[in-house]
Formats: structure tokens, sequence, C-alpha cells
């Protein structure tokens, strides 16, 4: 029997077994009709126990021949770490913004461990941000060939100082090399900087180990993706497509665009940013993103009786689709929109052929790292080094704890106002 047969009959009995069930209560017990019941419920109840185990064995057995088939996933290259040390001699020089080589282009187009963040696009998108300069520090040996690199966004703030990040806004965009020598000599070149310039830090965020001490508070979520839907559908089990199928009670509609979506997905995104404690990104902001990337940038959102409920941000490269930016409104939390859109975003990158789908930034076992993890994301480590003239000091992200306060007074904010004020804040914030 195949599957299907065998999934069928179990249907057929099983329906069998209620009406034998439904017998016993118009028959007197230890009558012959009662001991005719028990013997119907005893030949189908085996029948259905046999029935189920050759049900296990069929499904193993084609789960067996799909793992078989499909190709082994391996890391996207941005996930690498360097591994071997250079031999020779290098030197590393700080590269005003203008002065970037077409050089060093051609070697992130090049580089395998290249990330988005590493682009020009991006590199064009992050200096064009209010208070932003940028500087390069270019690694090349002896025969002026380029070995490594490392992007520096300059944050001068008046709310906030001055400070340098690689990359603000962003998970990803550290140290590009794939010697491991190089790598720690860009980051001594931020240590040393750090400490004589009029700068309040230097941060580095980056997947790689280094010599230096990292925070390891944060770690990438990534999950292989599978060929098909329905191999999808069998690996995030029966409970997680229950909680999907909850949302399709309410009958959702679900838009992924471009540039058109923006305002449904900043309606959305404000809002809950405001209900998070946390100030908004401006508009143009992600305007700006779409237009330096159209090709890669998608907006997905869930519409409930033409509202926007629920949206996410999504940006492709290379073999990976990942989700930089994701909100739900809170009233939509118990229709279980948030897993509706997930589970179509997913498909979508299925769609796309992407073969990882990143979940961003989480803390590890906080509640979106296990909202993420149940998906079947795996951990992926970042380490960030802040690099400042005071030993531990602290870099002025909003997972800071001098924050708790600040996100306690935004909350109570009408969103109106935050949309007004939480740009000028949020740009400030690396």
């Amino acid at each position: 029997m195949d599957i299907e047969a065998v999934k069928s009959e179990l249907k057929s009995l099983k329906a069998e077994k209620g009406q034998i069930a439904r017998q016993f209560k118009q028959v007197e017990s230890g009558s012959a009709e009662h001991a005719t019941l028990i013997e119907q419920m005893q030949q189908v109840s085996s029948r259905v126990k046999d029935l189920e185990t050759e049900q296990k064995r069929l499904l193993k057995a084609q789960n067996e021949d799909e793992e078989a088939a499909s190709p082994v996933r391996v890391l996207p290259g941005q996930f690498a770490a360097p591994e071997e040390a250079f031999q020779g001699d290098f030197s590393v020089s700080r590269i005003a913004a203008d002065a970037i080589p077409d050089a060093w282009w051609h070697f992130v187009a090049e580089h395998k461990q290249a990330s988005v963040y590493h682009s020009r696009a991006v590199w064009d998108f992050l200096r064009a941000q209010p208070h932003a300069s940028a500087e390069l520090l270019l690694a090349k040996n002896d025969k002026d060939q380029i070995v490594g690199g490392l992007p520096l966004i300059f944050m001068v703030t008046p709310l906030m100082g001055t400070f340098a990040v690689s990359l603000p806004f962003f998970n990803y965009g550290g140290p590009l090399t794939r010697f491991t020598n190089v790598f720690d000599a860009l980051l001594e070149v931020c240590d040393t900087e750090s400490k004589k310039e009029d700068i309040k830090y230097i941060e580095v965020r980056t997947l790689a180990k280094g010599k230096f001490e990292a925070s390891t508070k944060k770690v990438s979520m990534l999950r292989a993706m599978p060929d098909t839907y329905e191999q999808f559908d069998r690996e995030i089990g029966t409970k997680i497509r229950a909680q999907v199928k909850k949302g399709d009670t309410y009958q959702p509609r679900l838009r992924i665009g471009g540039i058109e979506l923006l305002d449904d997905y900043y309606d959305v995104f404000a809002q809950n940013m405001r209900d998070l404690g946390t100030p908004v990104d401006s508009k143009a902001f992600f305007e700006a993103l779409l237009k330096a990337m159209p090709e890669q940038c998608h907006i997905a959102v869930a519409y409930i009786n033409d509202k926007p409920v629920a949206t996410g941000f999504l940006l492709e490269h290379g073999k990976m689709m990942e989700i930089p930016w994701a909100s739900t409104l809170r009233e939509a939390n118990s229709m279980n929109m948030n897993m509706w859109l997930y589970d179509r975003i997913l498909k979508f990158s299925i769609d796309r052929k992407m073969h990882w789908f990143d979940f961003g930034r989480s803390t590890q076992d906080a509640g979106t790292y296990r909202f993420k993890k149940q998906w079947g994301a795996e951990p992926q480590q970042y380490y960030w080094y802040n690099f400042s003239k005071e030993a531990g000091g602290d870099s002025l992200n909003p997972d800071n704890p001098k924050f708790k306060m600040a996100i306690a007074v935004w909350q109570r904010l009408p969103v109106w106002l935050t949309k007004i004020i939480g740009p000028y804040v949020a740009r400030q914030l690396p």
C-alpha cells in the first residue's frame, strides 16, 4: 500500500470505531450483542494499530528519500570566519570615502565572505544618512594588492556625540578578509584610533572571533530552506501548522511588492516600534533603501478587512533571504497574524529558490529567539567588538540598560508624535 491508501483506510476505520462506540450505549452490558461489539472493536483497533505502524514506516522512508535527494545547504560565505594567516608583509591605511579605489569594489564583488552590506549600494546609502561620514580601513600586501578591508561609518550626532560603527543600522558588514592576522590588524587599528581620537567608541559587528574581547550576547537565527512547500510543512510540524491555520480563519490577504507598499508597511512598523518603546526610523530611510536595491528588497504586508496588520521588510543576497525588520500590531497577535505572515514569507523564499532564511538578530533565549527557533532556525554567533578610551565602555544602542527609562516614556507617546521625533532620535542610534 502507498501512504495515501493507508491514510484513506485509517480514516474509514476511525469512523467505524466511532460508530461501534456509540452502539455500546444501546446494548446491555454482558449480553451477546455487547460481546459482539467488543470483538468488532478489538478487530478494528488491531487493524488501526497495524496501519499506523505502516504509516510511520512509509513516512520515514519518504523523508529519508527526500533528504537523500535534497542538496546539503552550505552556509552563505558571510558566515565563514578567516581560517589562515597571511604569509608576507601587509599594512593597513585609512582611506577617505571619496578616495576609495575601484579595486576595493572589485575585491568586494569577488569575495566569498562579502555580505550585501559590503556593497557599494549600501555604502552610498549609509553615507547619505544624516550625521554620517565614512572611511575605509584598507589592508594591502607589499605588492599593493588588497588583502582585506573594514568599512566604517562615523556618526557625529547632537544627542549621542561622535562614534563609529561597522556598520550602523544593520547586523553585518565588519572586516572582510580570509586571513586571521589581517582580521586582527584591522581591529587593532580600531582599538588604536578609538583611544586617540575625539570619539566615544568604535563598534565592529562581525561573525568572526578575533584576539580582542567581544560581546556574544547576540546571535543571528538562520534556517536552511527546503525546495518545496510540502517538505517545509512537514519540517515545521503540526503545532506550528495549527497556529498558522488559526490565522486563516480571519481571512487575511497577503501582498508582496516594493515601494508601492511602503505606506502600509510604515504605518504598522511605526505603531509597533512605539509599543516596544523604540524610536522609529523615518519613512525616507526605508524609501532610500528600496531605491538603492530595488531588485533585492521586498515588502510583505498582511491585511485583514483591507487594514494592514503585519509586515516584514525583506532583503535578498545570493541564496539567502533576510528579514531585518518585521512588525505586527498588538491587536492582531491574538489572530496569529505574526505566525501567518512568517509562514507566507518563508514560502515566498521557497518560490525565490532561497537556500537560507535569516530571521535576524536575537538575544539568546529571549522571546524573539524562541519564536525564531520554533520555525527551525539555528543560532549563528555574533562577535561585536567595542573599542573606547575607557575599558568596558558602552555602545549607544537601544539594548543598553541606560535606555530603559527612555523606553518606558516612549511607549506612552502617541504614534503621530513618535513619527515626528522618532526619526531624529533613531538616526543617531546605530
